[in-house]
């Protein structure tokens, strides 16, 4: 009857430090980019003008509690170049090169090898120079090692202190849909 309760527990412990070890590891697992990103944001105006901007400057970095993406706002492009000049003054692009996006790593559902997660969340958005919460919206496809992301969100420029874009008096809205796609990697 001892041996049985002793081989039970040392059994019950086998498991409890396996299962802090698989926990240890998963707190400390980190996402990397692991493949191409894009980042796109729309703007409407009047009429049914539709403006929409993309960059492939997408970075993810992840400390362990904080998710960060970053986009370059330097490359972004709307395909007309003077569009797409007076935007980067609009947004003092030499000034404020990237915008970020910081999510708490414990507000994610990262899905396993196989599955699909999605989820609304909050996180920190810093767009020329300011800083704000901001609502956004994710879902999350495992394959292997890969992770596809993709998010969205709206934001009013207005709040970031981006005056509101316009050219010959015809002025764009100042919410923005922003979307984001990128590969990681749970390091």
């Amino acid at each position: 009857m001892l041996r049985q309760s002793l081989s039970t527990h040392h059994g019950l412990a086998a498991s409890l430090l396996a299962a802090a070890l698989c926990l240890s590891a998963v707190a400390s697992a980190k996402l990397a980019k692991a493949g191409a990103g894009s980042a796109t944001f729309t703007a409407s105006g009047p009429a049914g003008m539709n403006i929409e901007g993309t960059s492939s400057d997408v970075g993810v970095g992840d400390d362990g509690s904080t998710v960060v993406i970053t986009v370059g706002m330097n490359s972004l492009s709307t395909g007309i170049a003077l569009r797409d000049k007076h935007m980067k003054e609009y947004l003092e692009t030499d000034k404020y090169p990237t915008a970020e996006l910081r999510v708490p790593r414990a507000s994610l559902k990262i899905p396993a090898s196989g599955a699909e997660s999605s989820g609304d969340t909050r996180g920190s958005m810093k767009i020329h120079g300011q800083t704000k919460d901001v609502a956004f919206h994710y879902s999350a496809k495992r394959d292997g090692d890969a992770i596809s992301v993709s998010g969205s969100s709206k934001v009013n420029m207005n709040d970031f202190g981006i005056k509101t874009p316009s050219y010959l008096g015809v002025s764009v809205k100042p919410d923005v849909g922003i979307a984001t796609k990128f590969v990681a990697k749970d390091n």
